[in-house]
């Protein structure tokens, strides 16, 4: 399930970032969350429905006919096709008249999601 970031949640959206090398430092994690809040780019944290544990994070770009996955950064354990897949069908679903486009860095992701898509 997707949940809308808020700042009590600050923590934990910096340990799930902190998975990704380029991330790895707090002066870092802490510029990435205030450039996402000032400019509006959504945080969602990805709750397991099993669990009711927190293991993933998406940072997204919201444009008129696209949503940009920014960042995504589950927990090591949790790093499956199937809840990378669930997240991204969430967040198709949060903005259905947009198509769901990767950065450089995760564009062969969201590719095979959307291959699995269509199968």
């Amino acid at each position: 399930m997707l949940v809308k970031y808020r700042k009590d949640y600050q923590k934990i959206v910096m340990g799930l970032l902190s998975f990704i090398p380029s991330l790895n430092n707090v002066k870092r994690l802490n510029n990435e969350i205030f450039w996402s809040n000032a400019d509006d780019h959504p945080i969602f944290l990805w709750k397991n429905s099993d669990s009711d544990h927190f293991i993933a994070v998406v940072i997204l770009e919201i444009g008129d006919d696209y949503v940009l996955v920014r960042r995504l950064s589950f927990t090591p354990s949790e790093r499956t096709g199937k809840n990378i897949y669930s997240l991204l069908d969430a967040v198709a679903e949060r903005y259905p008249h947009k198509r769901v486009i990767g950065t450089l860095a995760n564009q062969q992701l969201i590719s095979n999601w959307e291959k699995e898509l269509h199968e």
